[in-house]
């Protein structure tokens, strides 16, 4: 073999790490079952969807390739939201065991370089993405037998998804070679890439303006390159989210708006190889001594290892839990902070509608999107927490000193549900907070708060929509807390089965998914009831 071909080979498809992953992962019944059911959900959808088509009794050869569109428009985006969460999933194994110190103390002894390690570890997780996109390819070319579905829009739709999981593995690997990982840096990373894609999603729905006065189709904004749902709605549907010809912003924002597909495609492919080269540099500094701590950890940290004798009372799990997670200075931040940001942002969006600086179909718009974002950072966040409390103890040992005490299985899980419902509670009242305020503005201002929705009825007499129904709005506790119930129950059962916190938080994760996307789909056939 000519040399260069040996070294090239040896950076892409012969990486040794690259082979150790896929030869190892691939032999997993876990990651069988996750391939399996990713292909599964997508055919699921897929039939359900062409027998929505043959239900509608027109079969001209225009509805049929319209309804073929619309079922790729929903495979396509379905496709993404689960390389979102599988991608990450597929990382967290490169942010929490690879970061183990031992590990790369190992692979700095062989003759492979910085960048073949850096870049092994990426090729080798980003194969099992590659076969679940390739797996759904021919799942999408199927839509083609109504028409109305080109076959490189399909391409550009795998192509674009491909793209999201590139840059998300390589924040993974370089999260794992600069030590700030660990179940913790998992999690938030998960979080941080929701909080991200959500965040521009509705910046853009602001930034959106219309191609002319009284059209419901609306240009692409400079935030429509940096979103993968924004260019796969680019892509899907031109006539809705148009993209303009030319651009009087100067380049490159004019040529990304102009072009979103390949503005993402680079976007992508320049940070990850910048991220990757910059992760080849930090491996050898992780054989040098541990740094020590920073200069501010040292000041306000105690000089003496005396302390006071604290007083348990009640349950010592519930009071264990208190005093380490509400006492924590992230989870405090992130606890309140989260409370802060969503009081904040209704206090304004309440202030504008009320100055009648946005109009009531705004406000609705705003609100759906900020309720929507709590319900998802909550859902999560109970999660996480109820399928890792248990897990991590197994993981550093320390349940098997609280087993070797007198506390019951009943005390050990009683302090441990109380501690989570603890934590929990003020982020679940914010949306239950939300959508209330929004139903006493309705309530107490039924003229003012209509919205411009035309109910289609068979009697002439108009409607006046609302901007919200009242009576549920207010009902919101009585629906969000049960659901937030179950998630931790949930995730707490699959912590307590579970050997690892990863794969609990994974598990839980994928059952809430499979329970709350099979209500959503019986839901689907009522949407033709009239």
């Amino acid at each position: 073999m000519p040399r260069f071909l040996h070294w090239f080979l040896r950076f892409s498809i012969f990486n040794p790490i690259c082979l150790r992953l896929v030869g190892t992962a691939s032999r997993r019944r876990k990651d069988l079952f996750l391939r399996s059911g990713y292909v599964a959900l997508l055919a699921a959808v897929l039939v359900f969807g062409l027998l929505l088509i043959t239900a509608t009794g027109r079969f001209s050869l225009r509805d049929l390739a319209a309804g073929s569109a619309n079922v790729f428009v929903n495979l396509s985006i379905l496709q993404l939201v689960l390389i979102c969460l599988l991608t990450p999933i597929f990382m967290a194994g490169a942010i929490t065991k690879e970061a183990n110190p031992k590990t790369w103390d190992i692979l700095l002894t062989t003759p492979l370089s910085p960048l073949q390690i850096v870049l092994g570890n990426l090729f080798g997780r980003l194969f099992f993405v590659a076969a679940l996109l390739l797996g759904a390819l021919p799942l999408m070319v199927t839509t083609q037998f109504f028409g109305g579905v080109p076959l490189d829009t399909i391409l550009l739709s795998q192509l674009v998804a491909f793209c999201l999981a590139l840059v998300i593995g390589a924040a993974a690997i370089a999260m794992s070679v600069t030590r700030t990982a660990g179940r913790k840096a998992a999690v938030s990373f998960f979080v941080v890439i929701v909080l991200y894609l959500l965040v521009t999603y509705i910046l853009d729905q602001g930034f959106r303006v219309p191609i002319a006065f009284g059209s419901s189709a609306k240009w692409t904004t400079f935030l429509t390159p940096f979103n993968p749902f924004l260019v796969l709605e680019a892509l899907l549907q031109p006539s809705r989210y148009v993209t303009p010809d030319i651009s009087t912003r100067p380049w490159p924002i004019g040529w990304a708006i102009t072009n979103p597909v390949s503005a993402w495609c680079w976007f992508t492919i320049i940070l990850s190889t910048i991220t990757v080269f910059w992760s080849s540099l930090q491996v050898r500094k992780l054989g040098q001594i541990p740094i020590k701590e920073s200069w501010w950890k040292q000041m306000f940290a105690s000089q003496t290892s005396e302390r006071k004798s604290h007083i348990v009372t009640g349950n010592p799990i519930a009071w264990r839990e208190r005093v380490t997670r509400h006492r924590n200075v992230g989870s405090l931040l992130g606890r309140w902070g989260f409370v802060a940001i969503c009081t904040l942002s209704l206090i304004i969006l309440t202030t504008l509608y009320f100055t009648r600086s946005i109009s009531p179909d705004s406000f609705r718009l705003a609100i759906l999107s900020l309720v929507c974002g709590e319900l998802l950072i909550v859902t999560f966040a109970a999660i996480t927490m109820s399928a890792s409390t248990i897990a991590k103890e197994r993981e550093d040992g320390s349940l098997d000193l609280v087993l070797t005490t007198s506390i019951t299985p009943k005390m050990y899980l009683g302090g441990k549900l109380r501690g989570l419902i603890m934590h929990l509670l003020p982020m679940v009242l914010v949306p239950c907070f939300t959508m209330m305020v929004v139903g006493g503005i309705v309530l107490f201002d039924p003229e003012g708060a209509v919205v411009g929705d035309k109910l289609v009825t068979r009697n002439t007499n108009s409607v006046v929509i609302p901007l919200a129904l009242y009576l549920p709005a207010m009902l919101t506790p009585f629906v969000v807390i049960p659901y937030i119930a179950f998630c931790a129950t949930l995730g707490l059962l699959w912590s307590i089965r579970s050997k690892g916190s990863i794969g609990a938080i994974v598990s839980s994760v994928i059952l809430v998914l499979v329970v709350t996307g099979g209500l959503g789909l019986c839901l689907i056939p009522s949407s033709n009831m009239g």
